[in-house]
């Protein structure tokens, strides 16, 4: 069931009259505030929704019955279109105001989870992203550290929680990057910290989880239905690795246009900084083999190559020749494109980083992988390497 309504639905039309009639007049006629507890138990969601979403219009009038209402939503509300739109219209306002109602009323919806949706059929979660939003609000932005056990729970479990997880990482995609910008506040840095470190606890997780369940999958002893439940599984996991790698690829500056003008590594000394600050996740992202994930590392990586250009280079040597291998990313037309492409650059540019034997060995490597498979553009590069490094 959606949650539209049309102009034969005068029960809507009667729900948003007494909201309006409530900030200037709710004080004075305590009835109105009766009309709008009343509509939270109303049998048409629809009716539900313009009340729960909207509630603070009687936070001056009656903020300790607001907040009454509030609860009893949180604890009863059936429609996860009715909850979803109560938490992300009407409790988001409130988390620099009022936080401790705001963790207490998340923490009514979180003991409810799993909410199953009015309608099956769809893929988003509109609960499990508000709460993904909430933490991310509550833990990076404020440093609640309830918001930080909840994270840490649900992160352990990314099949059932996953767009949670997927929402904490959006909402954060530039508080991943505040402390590369001189500008930005003094506790920008501190945001920062934490916002990576909750993303830490995803990947790390998402990691173990996609490991296992691949296992199982490639396991031919293992029975058809679990083999076919645990690739399943395995897929589910890598969205979420996968989905959090998107978040570093936009925000970094490695997909700018005048789209997404956003640039949150602007400068080399921040490129160079970020590759430190972010080994461990960068790491946790090159064990995935998953081949969207694997290519928006290399284009990061690719944007990255100022910043270190060694250290760089041996990073993608790793993946190319480690997970991605395994998944056949090698096989892929726009993978044969973008190391071409970076290995051209890293020869016009930087050349001198091939005087080392060991790093020589691992251009050939790389250009072997792909040649093998039929590129002619890797394969020319690699016969042409004898003069191009000279």
């Amino acid at each position: 069931m959606n949650l539209s309504w049309g102009n034969w639905d005068v029960r809507v039309y009667a729900a948003e009259a007494w909201l309006s009639l409530a900030p200037r007049f709710a004080a004075e006629h305590p009835h109105i505030v009766d009309m709008l507890e009343s509509m939270v138990a109303d049998p048409v969601p629809q009716v539900r929704l313009q009340v729960a979403r909207s509630l603070q219009v009687i936070s001056d009038a009656a903020p300790e019955r607001m907040w009454a209402i509030a609860y009893r939503v949180a604890a009863e509300e059936q429609h996860d279109g009715v909850l979803a739109s109560f938490l992300v219209s009407f409790l988001r306002k409130f988390t620099w105001q009022d936080p401790d109602h705001c963790e207490a009323i998340v923490e009514i919806v979180r003991a409810r989870l799993p909410i199953v949706p009015v309608d099956p059929s769809s893929s988003r979660d509109g609960v499990q992203s508000a709460l993904g939003g909430f933490v991310a609000q509550l833990w990076a932005g404020q440093g609640r550290p309830a918001a930080r056990v909840w994270l840490e729970a649900w992160s352990a479990d990314p099949i059932t929680y996953g767009n949670l997880l997927d929402s904490y990482s959006s909402q954060l995609r530039g508080a991943f990057f505040h402390r590369y910008d001189g500008s930005k506040e003094d506790d920008a840095s501190a945001m920062t910290d934490r916002a990576q470190e909750g993303l830490d606890m995803i990947l790390s997780a998402a990691t173990r989880v996609s490991a296992e369940h691949y296992a199982i999958a490639m396991d031919e002893s293992a029975g058809a239905d679990d083999r076919k439940a645990a690739g399943q599984a395995y897929q589910m996991a890598e969205r979420v690795t996968h989905h959090a790698m998107n978040q570093l690829y936009f925000g970094s500056g490695a997909h700018a246009n005048e789209q997404n003008p956003a640039l949150g590594l602007p400068t080399h000394a921040a490129m160079a900084r970020f590759l430190t600050d972010y080994a461990a996740i960068l790491e946790l992202l090159a064990v995935s083999g998953y081949p969207a994930t694997v290519h928006h590392l290399i284009e990061l990586y690719e944007y990255l190559i100022p910043g270190a250009p060694s250290a760089v280079f041996d990073a993608i040597h790793s993946v190319l020749l480690g997970s991605a291998a395994r998944e056949g990313y090698h096989h892929e037309s726009l993978g044969n494109s973008a190391v071409v492409r970076l290995i051209r650059r890293y020869i016009a540019d930087y050349r001198s980083i091939f005087e080392d034997q060991a790093r020589r060995t691992h251009l050939v490597e790389i250009l072997q992988l792909f040649s093998d498979v039929g590129w002619a553009e890797a394969l020319k590069l690699l016969y042409d390497l004898p003069d191009l490094l000279r």
